[in-house]
């Protein structure tokens, strides 16, 4: 099994906060040391999200322009406090074809310099060939219909699995848009170019400028369709206390500058399990873009955690 050369980057508020510009992630706990110990945390912490933004960029930069990303998953196990050297890493673990396609897997995480896995994950890619094409995207997943009332998780939560919210269109976007999510999350090196550069871009698969995969272009709405009606906040308190718990993604075709992306919100589960810090509640949520030709362009799990 081959690895992919690591991606590394030693993280602190100069990071974080460039990738709260782009994702509208300025939350006191990742920000104010005060509001982290308020909810247990011996320091304010890294985004989740852009430990996952830095695993999108090991695979770009390993593709080199081949292929592209089809699935990524994983989980968020651990904390990224200040100072911390995280180390993304990947082996290839099969190859396969599917469909026509050919998909490569790859096991992926990310260790702190402890050595300590903070995020345990797996993805797949496409290998091109001849033309740029994409496997299709999967049906919407089931409930597993095991939810049962526990310490904070309650029936008129329950009963709202399955709800699915109106479709909601984010704001065209920009080419700044693309560059300024790709400047964030390479920081401190600079990008790739074809990012940046609509000639290098040109030269590349898609035949233009495509945003990152873990691009959100609804990062800055008034009201961000990020989450779910079925949430319970933020708050101190046992079981409002948050943590993101991981994602799942997989990508259809590739968002270009002058885009409409719309998403529609289901809530998929939940679940109450007891754990090392007491009991925790698992909401699933799932979420399915598409462009304004209706394409299909990502279809999101995430999953939050309160405890």
């Amino acid at each position: 099994m081959s690895a992919l050369r690591p991606y590394v980057r030693t993280t602190g508020f100069a990071n974080w906060n460039r990738y709260a510009a782009v994702n509208d992630e300025f939350i006191d706990i990742h920000m104010d040391p005060d509001a982290a110990r308020a909810v247990g945390m011996p320091d304010a912490f890294g985004m989740g999200n852009l430990r996952i933004a830095y695993l999108h960029n090991l695979l770009h930069d390993w593709l080199d322009g081949g292929g592209d990303i089809v699935e990524v998953r994983c989980e968020l196990r651990g904390v990224n406090f200040k100072g911390d050297v995280l180390t993304c890493h990947g082996t290839v673990a099969r190859e396969r074809t599917v469909a026509g396609h050919d998909l490569v897997d790859v096991d992926l995480g990310v260790r702190n310099q402890d050595g300590v896995e903070t995020t345990p994950g797996s993805a797949s890619v496409v290998r091109f060939r001849g033309g740029v094409a994409m496997p299709p995207l999967p049906a919407p997943t089931p409930a597993s219909g095991s939810a049962e009332p526990g310490s904070f998780l309650d029936v008129a939560t329950i009963e709202k699995v399955g709800r699915t919210l109106p479709a909601v269109a984010a704001p065209p976007v920009g080419p700044n848009d693309i560059a300024r999510w790709a400047i964030a999350t390479y920081w401190p090196e600079p990008p790739p170019a074809p990012f940046l550069d609509r000639a290098a871009a040109e030269k590349g698969p898609w035949g233009g400028v495509v945003a990152p995969r873990d691009f959100d272009p609804f990062a800055w709405m008034p009201k961000r369709p990020w989450s779910g009606d079925w949430l319970w906040g933020m708050g101190t308190e046992p079981g409002r206390r948050v943590l993101n718990g991981g994602q799942r993604s997989v990508y259809g075709v590739p968002i270009r500058p002058g885009d409409v992306i719309s998403v529609t919100r289901r809530f998929v589960d939940v679940v109450e399990r007891e754990t090392k810090r007491g009991p925790m509640v698992f909401f699933t949520s799932e979420q399915r873009w598409e462009n304004q030709d209706g394409e299909p362009v990502r279809v999101g799990e995430t999953t939050t955690i309160y405890y």
